[in-house]
Parts: structure tokens; C-alpha cells; sequence
């Protein structure tokens, strides 16, 4: 008896696994833009601030382990100087969607993008 190599379970899986990756697609591409992002020091909130009247172009966040320099530009927020000896913090690149988050596990900086107020999802 030969075995066929593409049999019909596995057209059903196939077309499973592209249909689940293209609605995923769709989900991430269709989240809203953020209009607010929060800082959190150490687990607790020390600022936010405005995406649509940022504070200035550049913002330091002081804490006991080292500084974190934040840029507010494109709608957004990145990271683009910390002390932190792996710098994830600062290839995260910008936040400006709804759910995102830059984290300095490090220097332990947490910001959070959202909506006007805090809501289940965003704390």
C-alpha cells in the first residue's frame, strides 16, 4: 500500500493554520491608536502623558538604577538611550497602538500605551 503525499486532512490543516495567521493579521493591523501612554517606576505610575500634545521632544526618567531618555515623535514613543546593559528597551522601536509596551526590566521602566483612561486590559 503507498502513502499519498498530500492527503485531504492535510489541505484542512492548511487552510486552518492561513486562515487563523491572516484574521491574526487583520487583528493587529486594525487596533487603534493610542492617545495616551503611561510610565510606571518600580511598578507604580509615575506619569503619562499625551501622544496628540506630547510634553516635549525628549523626556529622562531618573531611577535608582540608571536613566532612560524617551523621545515623543511620529504619534509615538521609543526609547532611544537607557543604561540598562542589554538595550531591548531601545530596540523596541515606537509605541503608538493601543496594547503596546515598552519595558527596562533593568532599570524597571514599564510604558504602556492606551485610551484617555485606564480600562481591564490596560491596568
Amino acid at each position: 500500500m503507498t502513502r499519498r503525499a498530500f492527503r485531504f486532512a492535510d489541505a484542512v490543516v492548511l487552510a486552518a493554520v492561513l486562515l487563523f495567521g491572516a484574521l491574526a493579521l487583520l487583528f493587529i493591523r486594525t487596533r487603534d491608536a493610542a492617545d495616551t501612554v503611561w510610565l510606571y517606576v518600580d511598578g507604580k505610575e509615575t506619569a503619562s502623558f499625551s501622544l496628540k500634545d506630547p510634553p516635549a521632544e525628549e523626556y529622562t526618567v531618573q531611577t535608582e538604577h540608571g536613566t532612560l531618555t524617551l523621545s515623543f515623535r511620529d504619534g509615538g514613543v521609543c526609547a532611544v538611550h537607557s543604561d540598562c546593559p542589554d538595550g531591548v528597551c531601545v530596540r523596541t522601536g515606537v509605541i503608538r497602538k493601543k496594547g503596546e509596551s515598552i519595558v527596562c526590566v533593568p532599570l524597571g521602566v514599564t510604558l504602556t500605551a492606551g485610551g484617555g483612561a485606564l480600562d481591564g486590559v490596560t491596568g
